[in-house]
């Protein structure tokens, strides 16, 4: 059980290493989110406490590779916590309650990956805007597509990571 989890946290850390690498990138808008397909697939595999605590910690890591900014009057500002309660609000409602409608098959594991990337990059834009300010950089729609187009082969090569087939999903 410890061991498992150590080695959820090893794929959290590497799949945060690969977001932070241009090696996907098809340009500066043009890039996927790893973390999210991370934690898409484990809330869906694995339930709601998964989806919840991998996208709290994939998401503090997200924030943190963020760096600060400088604001008004020189001051540094942070973005700690954007990201992780994004991520992890909608790792735990996808695991509770997206769980029953899901089948494990190229068409389903795309239209989620669009539908929730784009619902997790829309609700971590909103937080921005909220707190901070508007990102007119941020790309919604790109990265939705991109990781809709990703997420077969991504759930393939997790499924092989974690030995956790189909079969095991707990409905």
């Amino acid at each position: 059980m410890i061991f498992e989890k150590f080695v959820i946290l090893a794929g959290v850390l590497m799949v945060h290493i690969i977001n932070g690498s241009s090696l996907f990138d098809f340009g500066p808008e043009i890039k996927p989110d790893f973390m999210i397909l991370f934690v898409l697939f484990f809330a869906l595999r694995k339930g709601e406490m998964s989806g919840l605590w991998i996208g709290f910690l994939g998401g503090l890591l997200s924030d943190a590779g963020l760096g600060g900014e400088e604001g008004l009057g020189g001051k540094i500002y942070y973005k700690i916590g954007i990201h992780s309660l994004s991520f992890s609000f909608v790792g735990y409602l996808l695991g509770k309650f997206g769980r029953t409608f899901y089948n494990e098959n190229y068409l389903s594991i795309t239209i989620y990956a669009f539908v929730i990337t784009l619902m997790m990059r829309s609700f971590t834009y909103f937080l921005f805007s909220f707190f901070f300010y508007t990102n007119l950089n941020y790309s919604l729609v790109i990265c939705s597509i991109y990781n809709a187009a990703i997420a077969p082969l991504s759930f393939f090569v997790f499924s092989w990571v974690y030995k956790l087939q189909p079969a095991e999903v707990i409905r």
